[in-house]
């Protein structure tokens, strides 16, 4: 076992992850024009919450076995 390997592995798992959800986010950003959500959750719109929150489990869901 090869600890470093290892290492090496969860932080490439790590950003390719990240990159997924921040590419994710902006495409959908980008596909609802009409939807400001960094504007509609300062103003406290919960149904915006979670639905951004069920398309990052859903899309943690996806980025995690595609990792794998």
């Amino acid at each position: 076992m090869d600890l470093g390997r290892y290492l090496v592995s969860i932080c490439l798992s790590l950003a390719i992850g990240l990159a997924g959800f921040v590419a994710a986010y902006k495409i959908f950003d980008w596909l609802t024009p009409g939807v400001e959500f960094h504007t509609q959750l300062n103003q406290g719109n919960k149904a915006v919450g979670l639905f951004l929150a069920g398309l990052f489990i859903g899309l943690g869901l996806l980025l995690g076995s595609a990792v794998k």
